[in-house]
């Protein structure tokens, strides 16, 4: 029992390990308009030779859809943009509150863009939302190191667009967070 207890106790460790060396992050755009996105249409995807178009672009229409967003390529509200750098570059992001803590205070002096520099590792994936109307990015969600031994597992790509989409707590107008509850039990299946 012991043994086992033990072993349990040293793949939690490992699995945290390997989790911890990927930087999740977003930032966003100040603005009201978030209550009003229902619809959202993608950018066209780079084609790529191996899965990582089709997979990744099937993992937010996944959380789109839990989120209460409809896709509609004709009257799109929101575009979705994604990317996967393979090598480092320097990103400049920004010190914000979290998104959900911004619209409920709304405060002046939460409002400002304090860039922050990053230096983001081999393989990125970066998702933006660009509103329709406008054409500027209001929300873009990053995760930064997903390059690793974990990511030929059949679901690496679902489980690093939830980590990303995580960080964006928002819902469509009327939608309820009850489907990303039963989204994430049944991705561990």
């Amino acid at each position: 029992m012991r043994r086992l207890l033990l072993l349990v106790s040293m793949c939690t460790v490992f699995v945290g390990c390997q989790r911890s060396n990927i930087l999740v992050d977003h930032d966003y755009r100040f603005s009201e308009n978030f209550k009003n996105y229902t619809t959202y249409s993608f950018v066209e995807c780079e084609r790529d030779t191996n899965y990582f178009c089709s997979d990744i672009q099937q993992a937010i229409e996944r959380q789109m859809t839990a989120r209460g967003y409809s896709f509609n390529a004709q009257q799109a509200n929101l575009y979705v943009n994604f990317s996967v750098y393979n090598d480092r570059f320097q990103y400049k992001g920004y010190d914000q509150p979290q998104l959900v803590n911004w619209l409920i205070s709304r405060r002046e002096n939460d409002s400002v863009y304090t860039p922050i520099k990053y230096q983001l590792g081999k393989g990125t994936l970066m998702i933006s939302m660009i509103e329709a109307d406008t054409s500027e990015i209001v929300w873009r969600g990053y995760a930064s190191g997903i390059y690793n031994d974990q990511m030929q597992k059949k679901n690496y790509f679902k489980s690093i667009v939830r980590t990303i989409f995580d960080e964006y707590p928002l819902f469509a107008s009327g939608r309820e967070r009850s489907n990303i509850r039963r989204m994430k039990f049944e991705d561990k299946e």
